[in-house]
Formats: C-alpha cells, sequence, structure tokens
C-alpha cells in the first residue's frame, strides 16, 4: 500500500469556488494553469482548437499566479480541476493517490505523427516523475540553463563566446577592465546561482557521482569536487557579480543586464519573453552553455536542460480520461509549433521548432543543446521543496556572498540533507541513479 501524507499539513486551507457542473450533451474539462511569464494566450487557442475537434467538449480554462493557493483546499475536498499547472508537491499527490498515471495516454497514438505520444517526446523528459514505473506529470516547455550575453557588445569589443572556464574567467577579467560590470546576478533569490553550481560540479565529476547527490545519498555534499565546485562558483561571484547584486530582484537584475550595464547573466530560457518590455531596439540576445573544466571527469558537452511548466490530472477530478487526452492535445507537434512561435521559447516535442520563424536568442539556444551529447537536470529542488526553498537558498546566499567559505557550505549543506534523510514525514523516492543518455521514453 502506498504511503498517504496528511495534505492538511502539506496543502492549507485557502478558499476557492467549485466548478459548474456540465451542460446537457457537453462534457466541460476544467483545466487550471499557472499564469506566469508564458501568459495564457496560447493555452486559450489550444482549448479552442481542441473544442473545434471535439464538439461536445468544453475547456474551461483559467489561469492565475496564484494558482496554487485556488487549487489546494479543493484537492482537500476532493473536487480538485481535471488538470492542472502547478507548483504544488507532486511527489506527496504522487505517493497519496491524487494523481492519474499518464502511460496509457503515452502509449496511444499521438495527435497527427503516426506514432505513440511517448515517441514524440524528447528523450528523458518523462523522468523527473516517474514512480513505480509509472509517468504522472508531464511538461509543456523545455529549458536549458545557459549564459546570455549581447552578441553586439562582444562584436563591438571583440569578445568571443568561452568554451573553458578558464577562458570564461578570463573573458569576465576582459570586460571588467572595458568599464562593464561582468556578471549580472538575481540575488534576491540566490537559488538562481544552484544551477550553475550543478553544472560546474557536474564538469568535474562523472554522472555516477553526480547523481549520488540527486540520490541524497549520505556525504554527497562534502566531497572535494563539490566543495571545489563551490570555490569556483564563489570565486566567480566575488571577482565579477555586479555591485549590489544582492539586493536585486531577478527583473532588476535581468533589466541590468538587458540595458548593458552588466555584460552576462545566467538564466533560462524563459529570459527573452521576461524581459521583452525593457529589451532595447538592436540588442541581439544569444548564450552559450556553463564552459567545460579543463581536467574535469565529467562530460564536457553535456548541457543542464529538462522540462517545466509541469501539468497533473488529478485521480479525483470528474474528467480524468478526457484531461490526459487533452493534455496530449496540448503537447502536440501542432500545438507545439504553436508555442515555440508565440512564446519564442521551446517545447518538450521533438523537433517542433523546425520551420518555425524563431529569433536570434533562441536559435543560440537550439544550437548549444542540438550541440550537447546529453542532458542532465537537478530534481532535488522539486522533490525536496522544503529543503529547496529553505536551507539550500539561504546557503547559497552565503556561498556567493562570501558569508562562508565552501567547506562550510558543503558542511551546512550535508546537515540539511541529512534532515531530510532522517525527516518520515518527507517522502524519498527509491535511488534514480544515472539515466541512460538517450533514455527511452
Amino acid at each position: 500500500m502506498r504511503r498517504l501524507i496528511p495534505f492538511l499539513v502539506v496543502l492549507g486551507l485557502a478558499g476557492c469556488s467549485f466548478r459548474s457542473a456540465d451542460a446537457p450533451g457537453i462534457i466541460t474539462i476544467e483545466v487550471a494553469v499557472f499564469e506566469g511569464g508564458f501568459g495564457l494566450d496560447w493555452h486559450r487557442s489550444v482549448a479552442r482548437e481542441y473544442e473545434k475537434l471535439n464538439p461536445n467538449i468544453r475547456v474551461n480554462l483559467w489561469g492565475d499566479p496564484r494558482v496554487d493557493e485556488k487549487i489546494r483546499p479543493r484537492i482537500l475536498r476532493g473536487s480538485p480541476p481535471d488538470l492542472a499547472s502547478c507548483s504544488l508537491p507532486i511527489w506527496k499527490l504522487i505517493v497519496a493517490e491524487k494523481l492519474v498515471p499518464l502511460d496509457a495516454a503515452l502509449d496511444s497514438p499521438a495527435y497527427g505523427q503516426g506514432r505513440t505520444w511517448r515517441q514524440t517526446l524528447a528523450p528523458g523528459i518523462t523522468a523527473d516523475f516517474q514512480h513505480e514505473g509509472q509517468v504522472y506529470a508531464l511538461p509543456a516547455a523545455r529549458g536549458a540553463w545557459v549564459c546570455w550575453y549581447d552578441a553586439r557588445m562582444f562584436r563591438k569589443h571583440g569578445w568571443k563566446p568561452p568554451e573553458t572556464w578558464d577562458e570564461f574567467m578570463a573573458l569576465c577579467d576582459k570586460i571588467k577592465k572595458a568599464g562593464v560590470h561582468p556578471i549580472a546576478f538575481q540575488g534576491k533569490y540566490p537559488n538562481y546561482a544552484w544551477y550553475t553550481l550543478q553544472c560546474i560540479y557536474q564538469r568535474l565529476v562523472p554522472f555516477d557521482q553526480w547523481y549520488e547527490m540527486q540520490d541524497l545519498k549520505p556525504g554527497a555534499f562534502v566531497q572535494p569536487d563539490f566543495v571545489r565546485a563551490a570555490e569556483m562558483l564563489q570565486e566567480m561571484s566575488k571577482a565579477y557579480h555586479q555591485p549590489g547584486s544582492a539586493a536585486m530582484s531577478h527583473m532588476e537584475s535581468q533589466i541590468e543586464w538587458a540595458s548593458g550595464r552588466a555584460a552576462l547573466v545566467f538564466c533560462g530560457l524563459w529570459l527573452k519573453n521576461e524581459i521583452k518590455a525593457s529589451t532595447p531596439d538592436g540588442f541581439e540576445m544569444a548564450c552559450f552553455p556553463v564552459p567545460s573544466v579543463l581536467g574535469g571527469k565529467g562530460d564536457q558537452k553535456a548541457i543542464y536542460s529538462g522540462g517545466g511548466e509541469n501539468f497533473v490530472v488529478f485521480s479525483e477530478g470528474k474528467r480524468s480520461t478526457e484531461a490526459a487526452d487533452f493534455l496530449k492535445f496540448m503537447i502536440s507537434m501542432e500545438s507545439a509549433r504553436k508555442y515555440v512561435g508565440m512564446l519564442d521559447t521551446l517545447s518538450p516535442v521533438l523537433g517542433s521548432e523546425q520551420g518555425v520563424d524563431i529569433s536570434p536568442a533562441l536559435k543560440s539556444a537550439v544550437a548549444a543543446i542540438e550541440k550537447s551529447s546529453r542532458s542532465f537536470n537537478d530534481r532535488l529542488s522539486t522533490l525536496y521543496l522544503g529543503f529547496s526553498k529553505g536551507p539550500l537558498t539561504a546557503l547559497m546566499g552565503d556561498l556567493v556572498n562570501g558569508r562562508i567559505s565552501p567547506k562550510e557550505f558543503g558542511q551546512k549543506m550535508e546537515a540539511a540533507a541529512e534532515s531530510v534523510r532522517k525527516d518520515p514525514e518527507v517522502y524519498k523516492p527509491p535511488a534514480r541513479g544515472v539515466p541512460w543518455a538517450n533514455q527511452p521514453q
């Protein structure tokens, strides 16, 4: 029997209205969407197209930046929406049997492609929320963690994107000497640096060691190579982060970058859409992956990449079968091409960006992904929310701002991880180990 989690503690008790009843002869699917930087226009357009294909179905799609707060009490009452993208503790929902496994839909024919839905998706994209051999969440977005720059500024100064960490540090020195701050940093949210740290650590160690941390193996955070990665990040931060960045929000720091007062910023593929209102004319966004480390034992051509905007189907929803089919339509080739075109970002549907008029910025990210040997990503920040939003974020701030040494950082991270290991209320899935480079779906 799967272990049930007490949802009164996990999800809280905020209020929200119930769904309306179906009209005679009409099936209504309720879809709740986190309304963030990508907005809702694409989601609504997909809903209308699905209704055209299915005249007896209506998609009641709504969104809110606080969608999590709106649906928590409904999960408690047993009346959740049918489908949702949210940042709720998905693993707790899985083990409490609140979500529907999506494998039946994944193994059914994809919309318009002559193969199964599973076969249309990027390798490894379903791996993050697999439990006992079944998939419980699917992303609508595909991202990557990269370093962004203005190609126009680089041409003006004769700078070249670095390939190694030594070249990266030398470039930052040149930028500083030219009177430009090298790196903008989202200092109010120091967890941004976690992904850069993970990339540096990956360059230093083989994947079997890197994934030991992801599986919460005791001692993983005090390994010498992890401490070395923390040293490299702290050295970069202290020498090249823009002064005052510790007090800047993500938007403030990214606007500093777009204004030309800083030359580089580490961020995901959502950056262009997030700051489009503040991007000056002629700005030429381009990116490169976190550089390789000479002498490192990791795969130097791997790239941090994975899914985002995860959707789940609730087992207590009234229309879970129809919801899973609508999700399949959302993450189909036709819908994915619209997603790429409208939002200038990537979809988990293989090849969906081909033939779409995308920006040079996204072309740069696609090129980085295509040149990579494989992808990897972190699940600590999604699997253990208390750990990631608490100790991890606080300790990252201490590290990048020089308040603790890299060794102390590793020790404190290990102590925080040990608390997670010993907490009986925190679900720990079986060790995932190293996913295959081209992991079958």
